[in-house]
């Protein structure tokens, strides 16, 4: 009988172990490094993943991701990276850096399938910039940003109207950088973003006094040594025509707008607390979501562009779960100036 219950539980035992086996081995998956995963890295990871880049570890290569692929499907699952604090499916973005469902399966399941090289394409190039457009159409404002500074330096602008921006660190602790024009902050980059571009026929009227604030992380243990440099805040300027005017407004979660009616272009949250749903709502229609921000980090203040334009009356009312301050980008309505 002894016997009898001791090869039983032999049994059972290398049943169990059979099974644990088998539940840690690579799903198998026709995924490959070179030809599925490498251009989702490319388009969404390596402008700050790269070696300099304002992430603290590249990933150009098939040894780096390979090396990091259980962390990166971690990361990836809980939607902690690319850095976005817009939650999925509550209000649509211009300047969505999230993975796309599709993109999101196809890095865990290449991970859990044994992340497989395929055929050797070399190293990983981080994303080029995208240009604002043909160069005779295109002038630029160049706001230096002495290296370890916490402030760009003033500089004087003969430019009517801003169009577009973008930023060049020259230290990869740097997460963020917000400009100002004659004390009000008007325009955004945080690492990993995109040249912004304004609607067409919109542009901020630029001022005599401009500014850039940068934000920094601490440096990790596991960083190499590196010597900054100065950073470029680019703006694309217009002098030759009319545009509707756009503007900032700071605005208390649940406080009436108030001011003439215009168009909300971008919100972005200036949030003391981790999370906070933003609606707007006007007298007699439903609230409208504008967005579902968590997991705020101020060390990434991130100006959320809407796809589509919401009109705002002197009756509308930015509204929230808790109380927050939000700043609002506006531009005139189609028919003003």
């Amino acid at each position: 009988m002894r016997r009898t219950f001791a090869a039983g539980a032999l049994t059972t035992t290398l049943l169990l172990c059979a099974r644990s086996s088998v539940a840690h081995d690579p799903i198998p998956s026709n995924l490959t490094f070179a030809r599925d995963v490498r251009a989702i890295l490319s388009a969404r990871c390596t402008s700050c993943h790269t070696a300099g880049g304002s992430a603290p570890m590249p990933l150009t290569t098939y040894e780096d991701v390979r090396f990091r692929g259980r962390e990166i499907k971690e990361q990836i699952l809980t939607r902690r990276m690319p850095k976005w604090h817009a939650a999925r499916g509550y209000g649509a973005f211009v300047n969505d850096a999230t993975l796309t469902p599709h993109e999101q399966a196809v890095l865990v399941t290449w991970i859990d399938g044994g992340m497989p090289e395929g055929t050797p394409r070399g190293t990983l190039a981080s994303r080029p910039a995208i240009g604002f457009g043909a160069p005779e159409t295109v002038t630029t404002l160049n706001v230096i940003v002495p290296a370890r500074a916490d402030l760009g330096k003033t500089a004087g602008s003969q430019a009517q109207w801003i169009t577009g921006w973008t930023f060049a660190p020259g230290d990869p602790l740097i997460t963020a950088a917000v400009l100002s024009v004659d004390g009000v902050p008007i325009a955004t980059w945080v690492a990993g973003d995109r040249p912004t571009t304004l609607p067409s026929g919109t542009g901020f009227r630029s001022g005599s006094r401009i500014r850039v604030d940068v934000r920094r992380r601490a440096a990790t243990e596991y960083e190499h040594a590196f010597v900054p440099r100065r950073s470029v805040f680019t703006l694309v300027t217009e002098n030759e025509r009319a545009l509707r005017r756009a503007w900032t407004e700071q605005i208390a979660c649940g406080a009436l707008r108030g001011g003439p009616p215009a168009e909300l272009l971008a919100v972005r949250p200036l949030l003391d607390r981790a999370e906070a749903q933003l609606s707007i709502a006007r007298a007699g229609a439903p609230a409208l979501i504008v967005a579902w921000i968590r997991g705020f980090d101020p060390l990434y203040p991130r100006t959320y562009w809407l796809v589509r334009p919401v009109d705002l009356g002197p009756d509308a009312r930015l509204i929230s779960d808790g109380p927050c301050r939000v700043e609002l980008t506006l531009t005139a309505p189609p028919t003003a100036r």
